[in-house]
């Protein structure tokens, strides 16, 4: 049974690109390779592999692993590499899957870097159930944005959060008629650029002890 998202100790969401794990396992694997590789030859060369394997690694955490998408309680955070976006439910006002999942506020759009929009194979992949006008989501056409595809990680996200918001304003626990600036809790913007400037301190010293060496 799905946790029920208005409970303060229901665990979030977590939606991240299909590709995270392995690329991040690839980095970290790389990054293990790098730092074995000038082991115990002198100090310097010692140094500057293990700052460039944890450099490798800190850019697999940092752009793949890191990024993701999370539904709360209180609305929709979204985590990308230099920033991350509280969102409350009652701010939203469309959900879009253009290029990637965009939360649209009256305050503007946040896109979600670890969610791109699905490509081509995934249309040729879908069953006609996920690309006719079956699909909840269909245009008059019959198209379906690749993005709002069932099975894909962008239109399971999208469609989780539509869900949501659309339950809650059927329960009455939101009205999107009132729109009083001063009573609703505003959209929530941290930098976070410590991981990304982290993992480019390590390669600049890395590369730096190297060239000495």
């Amino acid at each position: 049974m799905p946790h029920d998202q208005n409970s303060p100790a229901a665990p979030p969401r977590v939606y991240r690109a299909a590709s995270a794990p392995w690329l991040t396992g690839f980095l970290v694997i790389l990054g293990v390779v790098a730092a074995v590789t000038g082991w115990g030859q002198n100090a310097l060369l010692t140094v500057a592999s293990v700052c460039c394997g944890a450099a490798l690694a800190g850019l697999g955490y940092a752009l793949y692993w890191r990024p993701r998408m999370e539904i709360h309680g209180f609305g929709v955070r979204i985590i990308n590499p230099l920033r991350s976006v509280d969102i409350p439910w009652a701010q939203i006002i469309d959900v879009r899957t253009r290029f990637t999942v965009t939360v649209v506020t009256e305050g503007g759009s946040h896109s979600c870097f670890a969610l791109p929009a699905a490509g081509p194979g995934s249309a040729l992949r879908s069953g006609t159930q996920g690309v006719t006008r079956a699909h909840p989501l269909a245009r008059t056409e019959g198209a379906v944005r690749t993005g709002d595809l069932a099975g894909t990680r962008s239109g399971t996200a999208a469609n989780d959060i539509r869900t949501l918001w659309q339950r809650k304003i059927d329960t009455g626990e939101l009205d999107v008629f009132i729109r009083d600036d001063a009573a609703l809790e505003p959209v929530r913007v941290r930098y976070v650029p410590a991981p990304l400037a982290v993992t480019l301190a390590l390669a600049a010293a890395g590369i730096a002890l190297f060239v000495t060496a």
